[in-house]
């Protein structure tokens, strides 16, 4: 073996032996995947929710249930849906050193994603929440649209149980679920609002399922862009809202599902200036969160 054979050999050695101690702490594709919540179809929530509470699903409805959800909330007599309006999984990603209180209710087993039909927007998403209904099945194309298919309250109703659509003056919350669910409240101008009414509804009339709408993050995501300093801050106060709301309606009974209707994107225009839109098929318009957990009663 002449000099050049032998170093060429020993650096082959070297190398083989260089990659058997970094294998091991080489990237697993595998492991990362199996790490990342679960995503489901929006249409699956409907009938997760009226599985949940014994009664039948709405016949239009597009998925079955989620197992996982069920398995854990059978035998809740009430369910709360809220909904944080364009609060998608990677904006969450992106804020959760403002979210102390909802990153703490998440854990791997009780959190999961949800994918928004199309188009990704709010009045397409929560109709889908209430029946299990894409665009075509539904009919939505505003918050003033009548629905084509079977929803959730009416299923309630004929199984004489109450329900209530919940949301600011002239959005999705009060024009759409408002008009078909049995409560709602009517010329709230906030989420605050809102939620004092909601919250004397609830005492009075105890409905088995409410369904909300938290509305201020969508609308400073759309002026300010999901990236700002405003998004982050109002992420910020729907952390504290779900803080109030969360703990109040389980200590009433309710089993709580956490999601969201869509996320946003960045857009700047032509002077530079930064927005939010959404609508589309990509992932960080249509993932959004999914997390739920039993009544405190």
């Amino acid at each position: 073996m002449n000099r050049i054979q032998y170093q060429y050999q020993y650096y082959s050695m070297a190398v083989l032996f260089l990659q058997c101690l970094v294998v091991p702490a080489t990237f697993n594709p595998a492991s990362a995947e199996e790490q990342a919540p679960r995503t489901y179809p929006m249409q699956a929530l409907a009938p997760t929710v009226a599985t949940i509470l014994n009664v039948p699903v709405p016949k239009q409805a597009e998925a079955p249930p989620i197992e996982a959800i069920v398995n854990d909330l059978q035998g809740s007599k009430k369910v709360a849906v809220l909904g944080i309006d364009a609060f998608g999984d990677a904006i969450w990603a992106q804020t959760r050193d403002r979210t102390p209180y909802l990153n703490g209710l998440a854990q791997p087993n009780n959190r999961a994603r949800l994918r928004s039909v199309l188009p990704s927007v709010t009045c397409v998403n929560f109709a889908c929440m209430i029946t299990g209904g894409s665009q075509t099945t539904t009919g939505i194309e505003t918050f003033d649209s009548k629905l084509a298919c079977e929803d959730l309250f009416s299923v309630l109703r004929a199984q004489g149980l109450k329900s209530g659509g919940f949301g600011i003056k002239d959005w999705t919350g009060d024009r759409l679920l408002g008009r078909y669910a049995d409560l709602s409240v009517r010329d709230k101008a906030n989420d605050e609002e809102v939620l004092a009414g909601l919250m004397e509804i609830v005492e009075e009339e105890k409905p088995e399922f409410i369904i909300v709408q938290y509305g201020e993050t969508d609308a400073v995501f759309h002026r300010h862009g999901p990236s700002s300093d405003e998004a982050r801050a109002a992420c910020g106060r729907a952390d504290a809202w779900l803080a109030r709301v969360v703990p109040w309606l389980r200590s009433r009974g309710y089993a709580i599902i956490i999601t969201a209707d869509h996320g946003q994107h960045d857009v700047q225009n032509e002077s530079g200036e930064t927005s939010g839109q959404h609508g589309s098929d990509s992932d960080i318009d249509c993932l959004v969160p999914l997390v739920w957990l039993r009544s405190g009663d």
